[in-house]
């Protein structure tokens, strides 16, 4: 019997898991291991992607389908008084967002109907700012009260004010995943609607948008990812210049007669994540035919969002769609192929040659990290090494990708190992923490990619 089918033999049921082949590399080379992993279809949550859920978490959802936990809050329930801040509204959700392992995303917003009759702190207006009614028919009197006027030097003072107090406190924290940009127009989307027909009601120009209500949130969180929502086209140069500066784009009211394919997000596409949010409820969207699995799918391949809002009616009548959308929602990793060395000496540097697609439609933007590692039998790492080589945010969407990578184990006693690979966050990191497409994975978090591995001294 040769020592190649020996090899094969001692690999049997594992092969037939993970799908392999030997390659002989010549009488003076060791063989090699070509793997082509099992795919898992199963949805994945990972950093930096995925569902959004509104306002709170929950028992049934929040663990295994969601990504990030999302609220807003009226600038007028942060600071009640000028100057005084109840910060422990933000702390307290991103409390009960890290209690299921989850990042949070937060807003604020200075206009919103819906919301009672001050949304900008009634204080504003005692301290000068001209104010204007706007029907609302959540208020007491009917009306909110809105700056009658978005330049209006008062209104403008005190809420850069609130930006840079937010900014001290919340940029660069690490728990938290955006923060969307909601200081300008009804919900902080960019537009006037709703917000009643009085003549005086103008949208603000395009550059007192960028240096009124862009830049301040710039300035403030230089370190926190920042989220711009798309209201007009009015105002594409402002948001193609916060691009630059490092803020995604959102689209608001996807699948509706306001929206026609999410594409205004394209902007950022490669840049920074989109986020997207439907216009309606389940039921509304479907009375007012909006809705179908076809055209949400085509909102996601046309605007390519790295986060989408969770519905969990749309979820309950559409559960094997969702989680195929789950995936299809920024980046999903697959290893296709691998192929490794069934012979390795300490210490001396041997090639690996990894095929992977990206199934998803947007590239990481979290730092993503490969390691390769040697694990005996109980699947513990003996030795780990990065691949330096090996370029995550390269991994372009609906497209392969074969790299040939250098790697050395050093100080790595001789003996028969497990071969393994991982994608971390951090490299500080103990254990790998994305998720990919394929079968194989360790408790610990590795991909199990050939067993049997000797390394000789």
């Amino acid at each position: 019997m040769s020592i190649m089918k020996s090899k094969l033999l001692r690999m049997g049921g594992y092969l037939a898991v993970l799908g392999g082949a030997l390659l002989a590399r010549g009488a003076d080379a060791p063989a090699s291991l070509i793997v082509k992993p099992v795919p898992d279809h199963a949805m994945l949550v990972n950093p930096g992607k995925g569902y959004v859920q509104y306002y709170g978490t929950d028992e049934t959802y929040t663990k295994d389908y969601i990504g990030v936990v999302y609220t807003r809050w009226p600038w007028s329930a942060l600071e009640p008084k000028e100057g005084e801040y109840r910060w422990d509204f933000i702390d307290q959700f991103i409390d009960q967002a890290g209690r299921y392992g989850k990042k949070a995303a937060i807003a604020v917003m200075s206009v919103s109907t819906g919301l009672g009759q001050y949304v900008t702190p009634k204080w504003v207006f005692d301290a000068g700012a001209k104010a204007m009614e706007a029907p609302d028919s959540s208020s007491p009197t009917g009306t909110q009260l809105i700056p009658e006027r978005w330049e209006d030097p008062v209104f403008l003072a005190k809420m850069h004010a609130f930006i840079a107090a937010f900014g001290k406190r919340y940029d660069g924290n690490p728990r938290l995943a955006f923060v969307d940009i909601r200081d300008y127009g009804n919900w902080g989307e960019g537009h006037i609607g709703m917000l009643g027909n009085n003549p005086k009601l103008i949208l603000t120009p395009a550059e007192s948008l960028q240096n009124n209500y862009l830049l301040p949130y710039v300035n403030a969180f230089p370190h926190t990812q920042l989220i711009v929502v798309w209201g007009s086209s009015l105002y594409d140069k402002p948001y193609d210049w916060a691009v630059s500066k490092g803020a995604g784009m959102r689209r608001d009211g996807i699948l509706s007669e306001y929206s026609k394919d999410g594409s205004e997000c394209l902007r950022a596409f490669g840049h920074a994540p989109a986020v997207f949010e439907y216009c309606y409820g389940y039921a509304e969207t479907q009375q007012k035919g909006y809705w179908s699995t076809n055209s949400l799918w085509h909102y996601v391949d046309c605007g390519k969002p790295t986060y989408m809002q969770w519905n969990p009616q749309i979820y309950e009548e559409n559960k094997a769609f969702c989680l195929k959308l789950g995936n299809r929602v920024g980046y999903h990793f697959v290893l296709q192929e691998a192929e490794i060395p069934l012979e390795i000496k300490a210490d001396v540097p041997f090639q690996l040659k990894l095929k992977w697609l990206n199934d998803g439609v947007a590239p990481v933007y979290e730092p993503c990290h490969v390691a390769v590692a040697l694990l005996d039998a109980k699947d513990t790492v003996i030795v780990s090494e990065w691949l330096t080589g090996s370029v995550p945010k390269s991994w372009a969407p609906d497209q392969s990708k074969t790299e040939t990578v250098e790697a050395k184990f050093s100080a790595v006693p001789a003996g028969r190992y497990t071969f393994a690979l991982g994608l971390f966050l951090d490299k500080k990191e103990a254990n790998p923490v994305y998720k990919l497409g394929i079968q194989g994975r360790t408790g610990n978090g590795w991909y199990l990619l050939g067993k049997d591995v000797q390394v000789k001294p």
